[in-house]
């Protein structure tokens, strides 16, 4: 499902639209929402689309910004990570992505006020001279954990980014330290994919997600990511299965009631998509 009308982001890409609100089970929500504040004298005013995932008290939220100027350029968009497994100590990653005068992009990635240390960074470079930077970042506890990463495509080694892809994986298992542990214990696993590149002189950028994951095959990534320092989405063994199956026979969607669980463009009752719940 393609929506060319999140705020003012070019093209999102998801099983569900904005603005959304949809509950898995008893204890976990997904917010998805959109608006635009700080209105300023001069014409200029910040665009927001947000992911909030809510699971037995424990929040994420995923934040992507941008400084709407009153010519209707921009020149920075930035994607923020909010996660109670980490904000006890009020550090928030985020990543800022700027266009430079010569059209190409500059990354700045913070975690609070200082750099974000790095889980693992690699480097690859083509017979070209292009290269791929991939940094990821893994944080939390084994039921709460989350993966976040930063891919750069260069035209050379040490230049700006023509490219850059931001990747969020959200995951909720059933370890034995969440947060207001209930008997009834709700298993999740969701990513948020942002591309930002330059068409013509202008930001070009693409939102995919949130989109649902077995919670198995993405701790099963996690650990490939952590051991490697190599991602892609394929990585995780649920996409990738479900790529082959996709390549063998045609798409079905199958519509599923949710009991009117559903706010957003839909009439409520019935959502077109496969959500699972593992309890």
């Amino acid at each position: 499902m393609e929506n060319n009308n999140v705020v003012g982001f070019h093209h999102h890409k998801g099983s569900l639209t904005f603005p959304s609100h949809l509950k898995l089970g008893t204890y976990a929500t997904i917010n998805m929402t959109t608006r635009v504040s700080c209105r300023l004298d001069d014409g200029s005013y910040v665009e927001w689309a947000e992911v909030s995932y809510t699971v037995e008290g424990s929040k994420c939220n995923l934040l992507l910004t941008r400084l709407v100027h009153s010519d209707a350029h921009f020149n920075t968009v930035t994607f923020t990570i909010n996660d109670s497994i980490i904000r006890p100590q009020f550090k928030s990653l985020s990543l800022h992505i700027t266009k430079t005068k010569t059209g190409l992009l500059h990354t700045l990635d913070l975690k609070a006020d200082s750099p974000i240390t790095w889980t693992k960074t690699r480097k690859n470079v083509d017979a070209r001279g292009g290269a791929k930077n991939t940094k990821v970042y893994l944080y939390g506890t084994a039921n709460r954990c989350g993966l976040l990463v930063l891919e750069c495509e260069k035209i050379d080694y040490h230049g700006c980014a023509k490219a850059v892809t931001m990747a969020h994986y959200f995951v909720s298992s059933n370890g034995l330290a969440a947060v207001n542990r209930t008997s009834e214990t709700t298993e999740i696993g969701f990513s948020v994919v942002v591309k930002v590149g330059i068409c013509d002189g202008k930001f070009d950028i693409a939102l995919e997600g949130p989109e649902q994951h077995s919670v198995s095959a993405l701790l099963y990534m996690f650990d490939q990511v952590n051991s490697s320092g190599i991602w892609k989405p394929s990585m995780c063994p649920h996409c990738a299965n479900i790529k082959r199956e996709c390549s063998r026979t045609p798409a079905n969607t199958i519509t599923i009631d949710n009991s009117g669980n559903f706010i957003g463009h839909g009439c409520g009752a019935y959502v077109g998509g496969n959500f699972n719940v593992y309890n």
